[in-house]
Formats: structure tokens, sequence, C-alpha cells
């Protein structure tokens, strides 16, 4: 089972798509499994050093991705699960203790980011408040109506939609594909089931996890239609992928059971093969093709100014003397400095600061919109005897003006 969920989850395209972005979503998926792991190891163990991991796992994760916050809130309720159930007789105040020992082994490692909460409190929660208040809009309807219209649609994501931001999925598809949303399903049920059978809090504790760790995307209620995305939501990818898997184990050991001999074993691994085979050509499909194409129309070609910077600074010019002159829903100029090897450099230059470099005597690069027109009527006064090129790039739509000044004679 285990190995199903490890190879179902490599092969999505829902962790796929969010760590090609190249961001932080990553990080949220990628701590909320330990911290989980360890904490269901330690409730189970009773075991002391368990508690201490769980916490080291929480105590880096909160320094990620900003969803990972609620990551905290799911720890206790997994607690108090344990604590409701009959498997904790006996061991309550020894959970209530490991949950304290968890706490401050996360804290340790947190304190980097208390001491900022104390100095600048309201940029630490700026993001997530501006979302889930009205910091930034009023709500468009009555909270709790909001509320549940977003815990719905986040819910039946993995079958119905996974939202409209394209740079980091593909607009109003699922989230799993085909195999993995049937196995999804299954696994649901069958979780369920045996949770009505044989009340065992890990069994709840799966199933409620999903939408616990949904809620960074839930709780949009001023932006609901930013709800459900598949970054904020990307904690639940470890009880998703953990239940497919229990479907998956599920439907081999049906066969297995109704087909016995060397026929059902041949007739599960011929499944098995089928399966994996289907799950990996379909989301191979949805990362390489659909959302290659799809990002690539839509996002600006930064990595074409990258290499224009790095071409004039290896030539006649110097990275210190190019710039890139904002626009409105243009190209983000940080991705320009990374793309041109310089990580470290923004290379904003606002129209308003051009007569600041009146005094450089270096060759200067510009690259602007070509929709902005008052940029380079500005240049072009300034500098009247710069040259204007324009890019000319295979994609409709990204092409980009350059205007080279060359160095001024002392």
């Amino acid at each position: 089972m285990g190995w199903a969920a490890f190879f179902l989850a490599g092969i999505a395209y829902w962790a796929n798509v969010i760590s090609r972005v190249g961001l932080r979503f990553p990080l949220y998926p990628l701590f909320v499994a330990p911290t989980l792991y360890f904490l269901i190891r330690g409730l189970r163990r009773r075991c002391r050093n368990d508690f201490i991991w769980a916490g080291i796992a929480l105590g880096i994760g909160l320094h990620g991705y900003s969803a990972i916050r609620i990551l905290p809130f799911v720890v206790v309720i997994g607690v108090g699960l344990y604590l409701l159930h009959v498997q904790s007789r006996g061991n309550r105040k020894e959970a209530l203790a490991g949950l304290l020992i968890l706490a401050l082994a996360a804290f340790v490692l947190f304190l980097p980011l208390f001491r900022y909460i104390l100095s600048d409190p309201e940029m630490f929660g700026y993001r997530a408040f501006s979302r889930l208040g009205t910091s930034e809009r009023q709500l468009p309807g009555p909270a709790i109506l909001i509320f549940l219209q977003n815990l719905w649609r986040a819910e039946v994501m993995p079958f119905v939609d996974n939202g409209n931001i394209w740079v980091h999925s593909i607009p109003y598809r699922p989230a799993l594909d085909v195999i993995s949303a049937v196995l999804y399903f299954i696994g649901s049920l069958t979780v369920l089931v045996r949770y009505i059978r044989n009340r065992r809090w890990e069994d709840v504790f799966l199933l409620v996890s999903v939408p616990l760790l949904m809620l960074p995307s839930i709780l949009s209620l001023a932006f609901p239609e930013e709800n459900p995305s598949l970054n904020r939501t990307g904690g639940a990818i470890v009880p998703v992928f953990i239940l497919a898997a229990i479907g998956f184990e599920a439907i081999i050991q049906s066969i297995r059971q109704r087909v016995p001999g060397r026929g059902g074993k041949a007739f599960a691994a011929g499944l098995v093969i089928v399966l994996g085979f289907t799950s990996m050509s379909s989301n191979y499909d949805l990362v390489f093709r659909q959302y290659k194409q799809q990002f690539l129309s839509g996002a600006w070609n930064s990595s074409d100014m990258g290499r224009v910077i790095r071409g004039f600074s290896e030539s006649v010019g110097s990275p210190d003397t190019a710039h890139v002159v904002p626009y409105p829903y243009w190209v983000d100029t940080r991705l320009v400095g990374i793309n041109a090897g310089y990580p470290l450099t923004d290379y904003a230059m606002w129209s308003s600061s051009f007569p600041d470099t009146f005094q450089e005597t270096r060759a200067q690069l510009f690259i602007l919109n070509p929709a902005d027109t008052d940029s380079l009527t500005s240049l072009q006064t300034y500098y009247p005897k710069g040259k204007l090129t324009i890019f000319d790039s295979p994609r409709e739509g990204k092409d980009f003006l350059i205007y080279f000044v060359p160095a001024q004679v002392p």
C-alpha cells in the first residue's frame, strides 16, 4: 500500500505541476507527510521520540509555504480524535504529554519566525487574513454560505474542477486523473466502512485530514474565486494518495480472493500494469503537453529577456546597466534577473527613474513592453542616439522592445 501511494503521488499531475512552478508550494506536502507520520506512530507506539520528530518536521515546515500554518490545528485535531476513541484508553495522559513535547520541539525551531511575528505581526498574517477577512474587500455574501460552498468545491476538486489559476494548474479540470480519482473514491468508501465497523481513530483522522489540509484554500472567503487551488490544498496530497492506495489495495485483494490460484495472481498483476501505465500516460500528457502548452502561451518570456541581458553584459555592456521597464500585467522583473544568471538582481527601472541614468557613461540597455509608448518616447527624448530594435518572439504576443544606448564618450 505504501509503494502504491508512493507511485501514484510520484506520477500525479497535481504534485508535479505545483513543483514545476518553481515556487515554495511543494514545501507544504513535504512537511505534512513526516509530521503526520510521526504523530500517528507516536500515538500508536507511545514513543516520545516520535513526538520529537513530528515537532521537528512541523517547526521546520512552518518556515516554508504559508498554507502549512493550518498544520498545527490538524495535529491538535488528530490528538483530539485519538482521545475520543477507545484506543486511547489508559494512554490519554501520555498522549497529551506527547502533544506538549511536539509543540515544544516545533516552537524551538519556529523561534526565528516567531521573532518576526513580534516585530511585524500585520505583515506575517497579511496574506491569510486578506483572504479570510475584509482587509482588501468585503465578503461577497454571508460568511457561512461562502465557507460551505468553498468546502464543497474543494472536496470535489479531485473529480470535477481544480480552479482557474493557469500558473499552477490546467483550469477547470479535475485535480486527479481518472484512474487515481476512481481509486481515491474507492479508498475513501473503504476507510469509511472500516471506521463504521471498527471505530479506529486513524480511519476517521485520515478522512477528515483531507478537508482540514484544504482549509487554506477553503478559507478564502473574501476571494472565493481563488478556491479551489492546487497550491493551497497541496498538503492534502498526502492523505488523498494514501486513500487512493487503499482503494488500489482493496481492488487487488478483492480480485485475489474471488479468483484464487495462479489465475487470480496473473489477473491482478495484469491489472496493476494496465492501471499503472494508463495513469502514467494520462499524467504525462497533462504535465508535459497540456500544462506546458498552456503555461507557455500565458507566461511572459522572461528567459528571452534574460538571454538578451546576458549577451549584452558579456559583450558591450554590464549587468548593472541593463534595465526592464515595468508595465501592468507584464513580466516579473525578478525572473529576468534569474534567467540572466544574476538571481539577486531585480532589473526593474521605472520611467520616473530614467533621469538617474544620465550620469552613466557605460552602454545601457532598456527592455520595454511594445504598448509602453510613453516610456519609449521618454527614452528617445533623453537618449536620441539610442537604437530601437524589436525582439521577434516565436510565440504570438510575446515580442518586446530593446532600446540600446551606446557608451558615452568623455
